[in-house]
């Protein structure tokens, strides 16, 4: 281990963005302590910090190899942890509007299912047996601490109520809100980062559901898309650890708030296809509907900023925050603490190796939040009620998509581009490259022919 960057470096937030950049800091500092405002179990339980996760979470391909790369084994942790392997494009139902039922090729890429409890507990796990990385539970940062306009350290209150000081030569802020950054560029007076926002006021209805062992289907995780702007329900149903299944409506303000399991199962044929209502008409609730909203997803561009102050690096939701539904949220996390890592190791030769960190971070950081920023940005925007400016090839954009998912059915090698850029394995921009192009207009001109 060297110790190139300073003695101590601390991580706001010990959720799945926090707890992947302590492992990416894990080799250059002599200590990293994650605080985090919550109790935690011994145990894989939900918690207060994160009122999404009683819903679906997807950790999509390249976000469980980022987790891989920064935590060796942890892909096999999950899996013997219960999660349920799914074949990539084999075992998944993907249904939209205009082209029907996606084929299910398989491409040599799985995923695996699990409960966002088991995911982080899992990752919570690894990260606890890193010699050099503490996790403090019930701590609740209250600032960060400056020392002539560089980080000295944060302050916060522990479980006993009191208020401590931590000296640090990094803070990183995975707190989700970002609201440590943003006070401290207050406090100095400097500019806060421009915000691109994208209203969605969507809500969720979950339900964890057991199928009948002679009920089950034929595949393991189905996403049936909604059809904008006339039907506005999206509909997913995955299988979780405990031979379980989570099912959620995802409304955009067009059903009234289901309550019961009778009144879910009653909006299910409302959904494009009806393939949910199939699979869980004999299935059992084992618990009660569960509710969550969603406003709008935010970019808050701290890379556009003409510097941070020295030390403080946000990242994860306190950076950018998706829409959930597109399932992008936990991967992007374990990208940025991925290149975080990749950035430590090229900055270590550098005279002022913490500065380097900070420059490489913001100035890589954008172009790979772009693919699932546009991605799930411009399925929204399809929507006439979402807030936010369209680009001017708006349009053009949308045909492009109805286009490729054309090519998609009838090509295996599109369909293949188009899954690597989705499970965020390649940037969006495989899909514009030349030879992709090609065969996406060839298969437009047979299916016109």
């Amino acid at each position: 281990m060297s110790n190139l960057f300073g003695r101590r470096a601390v991580v706001v937030g010990g959720g799945i963005g926090g707890l992947s950049v302590a492992g990416a800091l894990a080799g250059y500092f002599e200590q990293v302590d994650i605080l985090e405002r919550d109790r935690l179990t011994a145990s894989a339980e939900s918690r207060s910090g994160t009122a999404q996760d009683r819903h679906p979470h997807g950790l999509l391909a390249g976000g469980l190899k980022a987790l891989d790369e920064i935590f060796p084994g942890f892909e096999q942790d999950l899996a013997g942890a219960g999660a349920v392997s799914v074949r990539i494009a084999q075992d998944i139902r993907y249904e939209r509007a205009d082209v029907g039922v996606l084929p299910r090729r398989d491409f040599g890429l799985s995923i695996l299912c699990a409960s966002r409890p088991l995911i982080e507990f899992v990752l919570r796990r690894r990260a606890m047996g890193v010699a050099n990385i503490a996790l403090r539970p019930e701590c609740r940062v209250t600032e960060i601490v400056l020392a002539d306009q560089a980080v000295h350290g944060v302050r916060f209150h522990s479980g006993s109520r009191q208020l401590e000081t931590l000296e640090a030569d990094l803070v990183v802020d995975a707190s989700g809100r970002g609201t440590l950054t943003l006070a401290l560029l207050d406090t100095l007076g400097w500019e806060r980062p421009k915000v691109t926002e994208v209203g969605v006021d969507i809500s969720y209805a979950t339900a964890v559901v057991q199928i009948p062992t002679h009920a089950i289907p034929d595949w393991k995780l189905v996403l049936t898309l909604p059809d904008p702007p006339a039907r506005a329900l999206n509909g997913v149903l995955v299988p979780m650890e405990g031979g379980r299944w989570i099912a959620t409506i995802v409304d955009r303000g067009a059903t009234p708030r289901l309550e019961t399991w009778d009144s879910f199962l009653a909006a299910l044929p409302r959904l494009t296809t009806p393939t949910i209502y199939e699979a869980l008409r004999h299935a059992k609730p084992l618990e009660g509907i569960r509710h969550y909203g969603f406003p709008a997803s935010l970019w808050r561009h701290f890379e556009r900023l003409p510097h941070l102050p020295r030390g403080v690096l946000p990242i994860a939701d306190a950076f950018c925050r998706f829409n959930p539904i597109y399932g992008q949220g936990m991967s992007a996390a374990a990208k940025q603490a991925r290149l975080l890592r990749t950035v430590l190791g090229q900055a270590a030769a550098e005279p002022d190796p913490l500065a380097a960190v900070q420059a490489g971070f913001m100035a890589q950081v954008g172009p790979m939040l772009q693919t699932p920023w546009n991605m799930s940005t411009s399925a929204d925007l399809a929507f006439p009620k979402t807030r936010g400016e369209r680009p001017e090839d708006f349009e053009a954009g949308q045909q492009f998509e109805a286009a490729l998912f054309r090519a998609v059915v009838a090509d295996p090698i599109v369909h293949r581009a188009m899954i690597e850029v989705v499970q965020l394995l390649q940037p969006h921009d495989l899909l514009h490259e030349p030879h992709i192009i090609k065969r996406i207009e060839a298969a437009s001109t047979k299916t016109l022919a």
